[in-house]
């Protein structure tokens, strides 16, 4: 795998396996990553079994959390005893379940013996109210009773493409290029190593973001340096209007669904990748197409 599919896969990420969109929304993906969770939607289709989905994942997405939808019905697959397997073969994955409300707590009570104790999932069984406006606070509690934000505190979009910055510094020296990745509370972009002279800490005003078609502009510091061997990579800080560290309400508010928007693309377009190769492979082959038997052109 190349260095961008390694920084794609790097971060906690939740997925949600098979998900009631009419009780978990599409809105809740960005409403997550505002509080710092990286979660995304697993849907079911007729190309590629849910399980195959699911071994991929796994294999791929070390430090992941899977929550399974028990309620949504597939054709011979036993959520219970998929999950199960997945369990055994995977000891250090997180697995949690989702399900609608029950009319009665003996039912709510045989879900949680089955998976909790049974089974031994460790990120619980979550049962989802009818309003969904609800559910958000639900989940929002579940993510971070189960640590879903990883050691980042703030997730980090990795710029592919349409993300530039332009700067002068207070030597009047300018400098223009790609940015590497952003996130709510820093960016970073990697040039020559001679390209840009700045002291740690130092403070750059107005600094001009490009964030697919969003023009932003907000002070930073320079947080860090470090070589690589694509250059140097410097690491800037925002500061706000007041000095404060990050950036300015309207602008934090501007760039979430854009930061939204980058990482889902990113991850989105690696899974297909690997759902679709695995799919050309099911379709001469039986039985799950592991990670390791993809061709790396065909990432």
């Amino acid at each position: 795998m190349d260095n961008l599919v390694d920084e794609i896969i790097k971060g906690r990420k939740t997925f949600f396996i098979a998900p009631d969109r009419s009780l978990l929304p599409q809105g809740l993906l960005e409403e997550c990553l505002t509080m710092g969770y990286e979660c995304y939607f697993i849907d079911n289709d007729i190309f590629l079994s849910i399980e195959t989905k699911v071994e991929i994942i796994l294999s791929i997405f070390k430090d992941s959390i899977l929550f399974f939808n028990i309620d949504f019905r597939i054709p011979n697959l036993n959520w219970a005893q998929f999950i199960q397997q997945m369990h055994v073969k995977y000891p250090e994955a997180l697995f949690g379940v989702v399900y609608a409300k029950r009319q009665s707590p003996a039912e709510r009570t045989a879900i949680e013996r089955q998976y909790l104790y049974t089974i031994g999932i460790q990120c619980g069984c979550i049962q989802l109210e009818y309003q969904k406006k609800n559910n958000f606070d639900i989940i929002e509690k579940v993510l971070w009773a189960n640590q879903a934000m990883g050691r980042r505190k703030n997730v980090r979009a990795v710029c592919t493409s349409s993300c530039n910055f332009q700067l002068v510094t207070d030597a009047k020296e300018g400098l223009s290029g790609k940015l590497s990745d952003i996130s709510i509370s820093h960016f970073s972009f990697c040039v020559d190593e001679n390209a840009l002279t700045l002291a740690e800490y130092e403070k750059v005003h107005d600094v001009a973001l490009s964030i697919k078609g969003l023009h932003i502009r907000s002070d930073a510091v320079l947080y860090m340096t470090r070589k690589t061997d694509a250059g140097k990579l410097f690491v800037f800080a925002f500061v706000s209007k007041s000095g404060q560290s990050g950036l300015d309400p309207l602008n934090k508010q501007l760039l979430i669904p854009k930061l939204y928007e980058i990482m889902s693309e990113n991850c989105n377009d690696l899974l297909d990748k690997l759902f679709n190769a695995a799919s050309r492979k099911s379709s001469s082959s039986s039985g799950i197409v592991e990670l390791e038997a993809l061709d790396g052109n065909e990432l």
